[in-house]
């Protein structure tokens, strides 16, 4: 069996994807649709889940409608076996843990969107004093080179994380600024924010439920979602999130944006948590709201491709998501960063510099971008080679911003049949995840499905992730203590394993 392993597929994967650019110019086609783009490729036009930036390859969201479709060929679910770690079993439960919110035990009682700022970080690293590390980091190792040995530790090591991640890759997200207000009506939120660099103001879509009476759950999109219909139907009204107008992905070098208006200090910091930023701010407002339409406790946050990116940066970056639905989010989504490149077709690593500006300017530290020619498939497949080596130094990986959604809920969908998204990174990434919910003793909290033969592109209604998701909605969103969740599901064609890729192992936290 293949196994994501660096030392096993790094060669042949960078012969490849040399390999196949140079056929795809020989071909006529252009390399940036193919490892060089994000996956909203021009083949894969006609998404129902679109960005508000069309980049000339989709309509704009917004009276989003599913296209119907029916899986052929589907493989049997995979749970267990090899691909499956340890203590993976998504047993739910009848029984709520102890606390009053049955679902996040751990979750503190103060409703806040960081809950680690009061933790006493030790000094981070220094570019120059990073180490090289080939597996994905340790998440239980904190920077004063212990190990947590209790889950009440989590909360300050989520920190460290969170400001690892802020300084080596995204770029930071500020707090609340002076003044937030705003309304919430039955059609749409608006948001007036006053910072240090002036006011800003920005907006979104609400669709309640039939037959809304009170406040009711909500799940905040990054664009339309082809799950919209199951969504209603759970009784859970969809936000609709304007979130280009927070953060430009086209513009860099000033970026603009509401973000960037009223925090004009962070021009480093990425779009990825420029909408996380904005979206924290809309629940800020229905908050104040007074809980009449929308509850703020029971918030989710979806997105695909791109905004499946930002969705889940989202709920990572804001302790009051209760629920991450990130959906085929691909390199500078879920995918682990060491292991995109290795694996054949993944996106490059640049675009999330380059392409558009989703990381913050930090992360060009972790790059080589010596080909500056788009028609240098050579020079570019170095790069990528090159890119990779350097993220070795990257002193977190995105099995740990999974981590800091815990205890919290969260689902990832993914797409096996497009190479692009990096499938078996993801999947590793999942896998290293579900052993940090499994110390914290909420391994049912993580859910995964990639088990599909639908292979079109944020296009379709997947009818074989509806189950679990709607599981994961009665759970987290309306609090059913008899919700199943915690199932990893992988397509059976994914070969991702995690053994390879960790040198930890999973501490018993008191």
């Amino acid at each position: 069996m293949i196994r994501l392993s660096r030392a096993l597929t790094e060669n042949t994967a960078y012969a490849a994807t040399f390999a196949s650019l140079i056929a795809l110019v020989a071909c006529g086609v252009d390399a940036r649709d193919v490892g060089t783009r994000d996956t909203e490729t021009p083949g894969l036009q006609g998404s129902v889940e679109t960005d508000d930036a069309t980049d000339g390859e989709g309509a704009q969201p917004g009276g989003v409608t599913p296209v119907g479709s029916t899986p052929s060929g589907e493989g049997p679910p995979v749970v267990g076996g090899p691909l499956v770690p340890p203590n993976t079993e998504g047993t739910g439960t009848t029984e709520p843990p102890p606390g009053s919110e049955p679902t996040t035990p751990l979750q503190p009682g103060a409703f806040v969107e960081d809950a680690g700022e009061a933790c006493a970080i030790p000094p981070l690293p220094a570019f120059a004093d990073l180490p090289t590390l080939t597996t994905l980091p340790d998440p239980f190792l904190g920077l004063n080179g212990e190990r947590i040995t209790s889950k009440s530790q989590w909360q300050c090591r989520r920190e460290e994380i969170r400001q690892l991640s802020e300084t080596f890759l995204y770029g930071k997200k500020p707090g609340k600024p002076e003044s937030v207000t705003g309304t919430v009506s039955d059609t749409s939120i608006t948001v007036d924010v006053q910072g240090p660099g002036g006011s800003a103001s920005f907006s979104a879509t609400v669709s309640m439920p039939p037959g809304a009476t009170g406040p009711v759950p909500a799940i905040i999109g990054l664009g339309g979602s082809a799950f919209q219909p199951t969504i209603s139907d759970e009784g859970v009204a969809f936000i609709n999130y304007g979130f280009t107008a927070v953060g430009d992905e086209t513009t860099n070098n000033p970026k603009t944006g509401a973000f960037y208006t009223v925090n004009p200090e962070r021009q480093d910091t990425g779009m990825l948590i420029a909408w996380a930023w904005g979206l924290s701010r809309i629940i800020d407002v229905i908050e104040a709201s007074g809980s009449q339409i929308i509850d703020p406790r029971s918030i989710g946050v979806t997105g695909c491709s791109r905004n499946g990116k930002g969705a889940f940066i989202a709920g990572a970056f804001d302790e009051r998501v209760a629920l991450t639905l990130p959906l085929e989010s691909g390199m500078a989504g879920v995918a682990a960063f060491r292991l995109v490149g290795p694996e054949p077709g993944s996106e490059v690593l640049r675009n999330a510099y380059e392409y558009r500006p989703w990381a913050g300017t930090a992360y060009r530290q972790f790059l080589s971008l010596t080909a500056t020619m788009e028609s240098d498939t050579a020079g570019r497949a170095l790069d990528q080679m090159l890119s990779d080596q350097l993220l070795d130094k990257l002193p977190f990986d995105t099995h740990e911003i999974l981590g800091m959604i815990a205890p919290r809920g969260v689902m990832v969908m993914g797409n096996p049949s497009i190479a692009t998204l990096s499938p078996n990174a993801e999947l590793v990434s999942v896998l290293a995840a579900s052993e940090i919910y499994a110390a914290l003793g909420v391994r049912e909290n993580l859910s995964y499905i990639s088990n599909t033969n639908i292979g079109t592109h944020c296009q379709t209604l997947r009818p074989e992730y509806v189950p679990l998701l709607q599981q994961n909605i009665r759970k987290f969103l309306k609090h059913d203590r008899g919700a199943t969740t915690g199932e990893l599901n992988p397509n059976p064609t994914l070969t991702g394993q995690l053994a390879p890729n960790v040198a930890w192992e999973t501490p018993t936290l008191q």
